[in-house]
């Protein structure tokens, strides 16, 4: 921990010194990025308030979370449940942060399949949760009148589920093609989000793996061509400037198409630093200083080609995970882990926070507060 400690002073002084000389931001708003997911998501309101405040601290401008269906309308014809998201969006909007929501997960009752992640049996369905979350949370949105006191961020990007291209998240039986129920997916989304929103953005479902491929698939199939306003993939890769190489094979393919001059966002990059933690043979699995090492040469990689491919944010994955289990619960800047400390929530911060903090820092041209705010230049 000394170390770690000494390693932060280093970074925060050589920070500090580069704002002082005059740095100019070199990136649009909302560019760096981190995701929200795995077991802080429920930790107690004080540790998640801390973990949001430390997030803008280390330049996160927006923040990519689950918004599940299943949780917010367990049953058909119940009115919807907008606690936990109502809860996300405070959080965001006390520290500056702007939100982007997943919108995924089907409720029991609207499940294709008998699996948790399932698509839905009816798009329409889905699409109506869309338009309730717009109502709650878009520019006219019910949120906005009954927490007047909060600055005014309405969301305007909805990403349409994650990853359909892996049967993980995208639930069909083996054989069967996930292109057009997710093309039909989409093509409901795009509606619903439009006519409650005109001005709002849909968000692609981010690809994996062979993303490229997959897109290229998703648009000869799905013909969805016209149906999202941003592209989405996650380039995870262990090969040197792998990213870049994955995110400038997918741009390709939207240009095919004639989405060469849509944004693209990458809505998840990391890789996990479990080698020597689990006995998982995927070949992604690195070291702390991996970790570290990948995301300078990933996000100066992509910083230095963004113009070029489009690139409009960066969303690393993971804010704080476990360190246990899966291996992408070793790719959390911070560790988090409920209960380990005699009962009491751990949080300890990994070497790659430091790196995050500098790159963002030297990008963004300022030492950020807890509300987001530029404090020092």
């Amino acid at each position: 921990m000394r170390v770690l400690a000494a390693a932060a002073v280093t970074v925060v002084t050589l920070a500090l010194a580069a704002c002082a000389s005059g740095a100019s931001r070199r990136v649009p708003q909302g560019f760096w990025g981190a995701n929200w997911s795995f077991e802080i998501t429920s930790a107690s309101p004080q540790m998640q308030e801390r973990n949001w405040a430390r997030m803008a601290q280390a330049g996160v401008e927006s923040q990519r979370a689950l918004f599940l269906w299943s949780v917010a309308q367990p049953n058909p014809n119940s009115s919807f449940d907008f606690s936990q998201t109502d809860q996300l969006v405070q959080l965001a909007d006390r520290h500056g942060i702007e939100l982007l929501p997943v919108v995924a997960f089907a409720p029991i009752w609207a499940r294709q399949y008998d699996s948790p992640s399932s698509p839905p049996r009816n798009p329409d369905e889905y699409a109506a949760y869309l338009r309730a979350l717009i109502g709650r949370y878009g520019p006219h949105g019910s949120f906005w009148s009954a927490h007047r006191k909060l600055p005014k961020r309405p969301i305007r990007a909805w990403q349409i589920w994650n990853e359909p291209s892996a049967n993980y998240q995208w639930t069909i039986p083996q054989g069967t093609d996930w292109a057009p129920g997710y093309a039909a997916l989409l093509r409901a989304a795009h509606s619903a989000v439009k006519s409650a929103d005109r001005g709002a953005k849909v968000v692609l479902a981010g690809l994996p793996n062979r993303s490229w491929q997959d897109l290229d698939h998703l648009y000869r199939v799905g013909h969805v061509h016209g149906l999202f306003d941003i592209a989405a993939v996650h380039p995870f890769t262990a090969v040197q400037h792998g990213a870049l190489t994955v995110v400038r094979r997918f741009r390709a393919v939207t240009r095919k198409y004639g989405d060469g001059r849509k944004p693209l966002w990458v809505t998840e990059l990391g890789l996990p630093a479990s080698k020597g933690h689990s006995n998982d043979p995927n070949p992604l699995q690195t070291t702390q200083a991996g970790m570290s090492r990948f995301m300078r040469q990933s996000y100066t990689d992509l910083v230095a080609h963004r113009r070029q491919l489009g690139v409009g944010r960066l969303y690393w994955f993971t804010w704080a995970s476990s360190y246990s289990g899966w291996i992408f619960e070793y790719s959390g800047l911070y560790l988090f882990f409920p209960h380990a400390n005699h009962g009491k929530d751990l949080l300890q911060p990994k070497p790659a926070l430091s790196t995050y903090v500098q790159i963002a820092r030297q990008a963004e041209g300022c030492v950020k507060t807890t509300k987001g705010t530029c404090g020092r230049h």
